[in-house]
C-alpha cells in the first residue's frame, strides 16, 4: 500500500493544483495516509501566517496514536495518490513553484562534475568507521 512519504509542502502543492484545476476528487482523498493508522489525511494548510501546515485525519481516529494533537509534517503515499501525483503533474507543478519562486532549489550554473569526488559530505569532526559497510559472507 505504501509506496514511500509525501512531505507537507508537496501535499499542499498538490491539493492546491487540482483544486486549482477542477479535479473531481472521490471523497476528498487524494491518497495521503497516516504513518501511525494507515487511515486517509488530508494536507491543511498553517493555521497562523508563518506556520507550517499539517496533515490531518479525515474522521475521528480516537485510537491513532498520531491523531492526538501530534503535528503531522509528512504522510505515507497510497495507490491513491499515484492516480492524482503522475509524473505530467509532478513536472507542473515543479515548473509553476518555481516561476512563483517557491522552490527552495537553485539549479547549478553549469554542469557538475564529480569524477574527482571524495563520494558523501563528511563531518571532519565526527569521523564515521566504516564498519556497516563490511559484508560477513559465510
Amino acid at each position: 500500500m505504501s509506496r514511500g512519504t509525501i512531505g507537507i509542502t508537496w501535499a499542499l502543492l498538490v491539493t492546491e493544483y487540482h483544486r486549482k484545476i477542477g479535479t473531481a476528487v472521490e471523497g476528498g482523498d487524494l491518497g495521503f495516509r497516516c504513518p501511525a493508522c494507515s487511515q486517509p489525511v488530508r494536507a491543511s494548510e498553517p493555521a497562523s501566517a508563518g506556520g507550517r501546515g499539517q496533515f490531518k485525519h479525515f474522521h475521528d481516529a480516537p485510537t491513532c496514536s498520531r491523531a492526538q494533537g501530534a503535528q503531522l509534517a509528512y504522510a505515507h503515499r497510497s495507490d491513491v495518490l499515484a492516480r492524482y501525483l503522475t509524473p505530467e503533474v509532478r513536472k507542473t507543478i515543479a515548473t509553476e513553484s518555481q516561476a512563483e519562486g517557491r522552490s527552495d532549489f537553485t539549479p547549478p550554473d553549469g554542469p557538475i562534475d564529480i569524477r574527482d569526488s571524495e563520494g558523501p559530505m563528511r563531518d571532519a569532526d565526527n569521523q564515521r568507521s566504516h564498519k556497516h559497510l563490511h559484508v560477513r559472507l559465510s
